[in-house]
């Protein structure tokens, strides 16, 4: 009996029409899980304002959102592992959905908060399953590049929220922006029409005629014998956080979970922050929102270049270049200059924070088996939205205690060093893709 290598199959592939097809759905959860999570920073000028909030306890009502996201974070990574990719980015949808909703309505900052935590769960629940699922299904010579342009959704979920939050706040009110974010339930449907299952997930539960339906229009080339069976490497291991550290991975893996935490302070801390700041530096609100939105176009027109880069020199070198990048331009936000060149030095921080954590998601997929990428970006993301809680609370104090321009930036700028060092320190030699060898045969045993 002739036994097909899926992972061979689709790595060798070119691209189809169905990778299309599975980018959009993800794209699309994932752009409204990025609006979700960044729109409270769009609207804290006039939440302050209307309930008489200090900076210290909106940052407080961020980090309860953040902190819900730790906790999804680490659930959404051990479901998407055993429980399945799409069911899990579906109930990740309507939770956030719900969630989101609740804002809109709330009453006063209590409720308020209580409702970020709900919709923070769901958003913790989605990225790491989203990308795990682009990594594999996209052939080996795109990956990198399919994982990084797909998490864009993140930013492009953050100049929904800019351009909403500019549309709507003044007509209608600070609720509309939440009541748009809450729409995503709509797309539910869709993504249970057209999202598939992850390929080896398929294998080890032995559905063929899902996994034949798969290779139709992912290898339409190959014929397939009615015989065969099927196999992907590492399908039937188990997943656990203990295999996470398994093959000489726990070094490498303690310091993707440094890399996170760094980051994730740095881009939660400013994507809160950034338009009261810029107001704080003589902006108006509608620059200051202008300002914000720059943040997330920088970061998503970089992120496809920064993957085909990765894709072709490793992710490693690319991501300490960024890193370094970051440091300096977040640095130079407290330079006064004009609008125009403000917005080009945010755009590049922009770039070099959430379009380096993008490309972190990418070289994560390289690097560990597929039956713990979801595990391990979870608690990746967990560890990292933990710095996330912390970044805008930080951001929060720093204003209360009426902190300079450049000791508030310098606390988003040092993080971004630390990011660079750890990953430096990566011992590629042990990833499941970067080692340079492949743990199965690159041809499946059927004529391609």
């Amino acid at each position: 009996m002739n036994s097909v290598n899926v992972k061979s199959l689709i790595d060798e592939g070119p691209l189809k029409s169905f990778h299309l097809q599975v980018f959009l759905c993800c794209l699309v959860s994932l752009s409204f899980d990025g609006y979700d999570l960044v729109v409270y920073g769009a609207t804290i000028p006039l939440l302050l304002s209307a309930w008489s909030m200090s900076p210290a306890y909106a940052g407080f009502i961020a980090s309860c959102g953040f902190g819900a996201a730790v906790v999804g974070a680490i659930i959404g990574g051990a479901l998407g592992d055993k429980w399945g990719r799409k069911k899990t980015i579906i109930s990740s949808v309507v939770i956030f959905s719900v969630g989101t909703f609740a804002c809109a309505v709330a009453n006063g900052p209590v409720w308020f908060a209580v409702a970020r935590l709900v919709s923070g769960v769901g958003m913790g629940m989605t990225l790491q399953n989203e990308v795990a699922l682009i990594s594999e299904y996209f052939p080996h010579k795109y990956r990198q590049a399919g994982v990084a342009t797909v998490a864009t959704g993140m930013q492009i979920g953050g100049i929904m929220s800019a351009l909403a939050a500019l549309w709507l706040l003044a007509p209608y009110g600070w609720p509309s922006v939440y009541y748009f974010g809450s729409l995503a339930i709509f797309a539910v449907p869709l993504l249970l029409k057209y999202m598939p299952e992850a390929p080896w997930l398929l294998v080890g539960k032995n559905k063929v005629q899902e996994i034949r339906r798969v290779l139709g229009r992912v290898r339409p080339d190959v014929d397939v014998p009615e015989e065969a069976s099927f196999v992907y490497p590492k399908a039937q291991e188990k997943s656990s956080l203990k295999q996470v550290f398994a093959e000489k991975r726990a070094v490498s893996t303690v310091l993707f979970w440094i890399v996170y935490f760094m980051n994730v302070f740095v881009i939660y801390g400013t994507n809160t922050w950034i338009p009261k700041l810029m107001m704080d530096a003589g902006h108006g609100l509608g620059a200051s929102l202008v300002i914000y939105m720059a943040l997330f176009i920088g970061a998503g027109l970089a992120s496809p270049v920064v993957g085909y880069i990765a894709d072709r020199i490793g992710a490693k070198k690319v991501s300490i270049c960024l890193y370094g990048i970051a440091f300096i331009s977040i640095l130079l936000l407290c330079v006064p200059m004009n609008f125009y060149l403000t917005i080009l030095i945010v755009a590049v921080s922009g770039a070099c924070t959430m379009g380096t954590q993008n490309l972190t998601h990418a070289y994560i997929t390289q690097y560990f088996p597929p039956v713990v990428k979801s595990t391990m970006m979870g608690w990746g993301l967990a560890v990292g939205r933990t710095g996330g809680l912390l970044g805008p609370l930080v951001g929060g104090i720093l204003l209360s205690y009426k902190a300079t321009l450049f000791q508030s930036f310098l606390a988003f700028a040092v993080p971004c060093l630390i990011s660079a060092l750890a990953v430096a320190l990566i011992q590629e030699q042990y990833g499941y893709n970067t080692r340079g060898r492949s743990d199965t045969p690159v041809h499946p045993n059927i004529p391609l």
